[in-house]
């Protein structure tokens, strides 16, 4: 830079040209530095499995450019305070002015880098954990935990531009505790309920669609999963509306889970003197022709007891759907009725012997 110097004779003005130099080398260098994370991205984070470095980069992309200018203007204010001397007072104070201003913005880029980051990395964590059953909760609680960070990372940025300009951020620190313990004791119920929606999307014990029996014992189909309650349909058509904490605490049954088949049990009592061979074939060749039975596992029958008045078999197969496992059940007990009266299988029913005892 000594041609410089030479060629500008001013002290001031000499550090002004430099400073108008290294501004326009951090913009022009900005250029080149988003193709390099395009390459980057394209070609390096593209043969990764997951798709979030290739969004995070992308983020930082698209903000690089303001901060790199950000970043040279700083740089330019430090080389000119190089040519100011002790008695440039009012020249100082717009540095000082000019440094702060570069501060704040400074930790706004990076404050609107980092909540884009949160924003994906958001986005991608739900739609990773959660598929088009339980989209609707996605949906809700997607911008919802997004908006809950943005605030934090924001109250976070005021507090550090505040502490940087000696602002006592303990008071405020302490008014907000105040204000989050009163928040939180007053709709503890309703985060409650939103912390159970959150631990359903990510464990989920049951997903729309699936038949589960609640610890009450009633049973439905999952209608769709809220933010703050569950929606579940019952066989009276009616809808059950239960709290996501009763189902978190609660001991859930899921019949569709892990997968769809459901066990038919059919007891059949038959009466003494019946052939326990021919009763067995006919169940299982009941149960093997069933359209709604799966031949794997096969079919069985068991005798299973010898009551008072007759002895007892219970078929046992599977269903292929939760679904048509009552059809399959009330199918079962017509087909067994006919074929029994067709094939002279007595189908008894309670008897009690009374003897009568001559009086002297």
């Amino acid at each position: 830079m000594e041609w410089l110097q030479h060629v500008v004779q001013d002290r001031m003005m000499y550090h002004l040209v430099i400073a108008a130099i290294i501004v326009a080398a951090f913009f022009f260098l900005s250029g080149p530095v988003k193709r390099l994370l395009a390459w980057i991205g394209g070609k390096i984070l593209a043969r990764t499995e997951t798709k979030l470095d290739d969004l995070i980069i992308e983020v930082v992309r698209k903000n690089v450019r303001w901060l790199m200018v950000v970043t040279g203007l700083h740089i330019a204010v430090r080389e000119i305070r190089k040519g100011l001397t002790a008695g440039d007072v009012t020249a100082q104070q717009i540095l000082d002015y000019a440094d702060a201003i570069l501060y704040i913005a400074v930790v706004l880029l990076m404050l609107k880098i980092v909540l884009g980051i949160v924003h994906v990395f958001i986005t991608w964590y739900l739609e990773r954990l959660s598929d088009g059953a339980s989209a609707q909760l996605r949906l809700t609680l997607g911008p919802l935990t997004t908006k809950i960070m943005n605030l934090v990372i924001g109250m976070v940025a005021i507090m550090i531009i505040l502490d940087h300009f000696g602002v006592n951020i303990g008071s405020l620190l302490v008014s907000l505790g105040v204000g989050s313990l009163a928040v939180a004791l007053a709709a503890q119920d309703t985060l409650a309920n939103m912390i159970a929606g959150f631990v359903l999307l990510v464990d989920r014990p049951f997903r729309v669609g699936d038949r589960i029996e609640l610890p009450s014992g009633q049973v439905g189909d999952v209608q769709q999963i809220g933010l703050r309650s569950t929606r579940i349909l019952n066989f009276d058509n009616n809808l059950l509306i239960v709290p996501n904490s009763d189902l978190v605490k609660g001991r859930i049954i899921n019949y569709a889970y892990p997968h769809n088949q459901m066990r038919v049990m059919l007891k059949v009592a038959v009466a003494y003197g019946e052939d326990p061979s021919e009763v067995r074939s006919i169940l299982l060749a009941l149960a093997s022709s069933h359209p709604d039975l799966v031949p794997d596992p096969p079919p069985e029958v068991f005798f299973t007891a010898m009551n008072d008045s007759a002895i007892e078999f219970t078929l046992v197969a599977r269903a292929s759907d939760f679904m048509k496992r009552f059809k399959a059940e009330c199918d079962l007990r017509e087909q067994v009725y006919t074929t029994f009266a067709e094939k002279g299988i007595e189908i008894p029913f309670p008897q009690r012997v009374v003897h009568m005892k001559a009086s002297a």
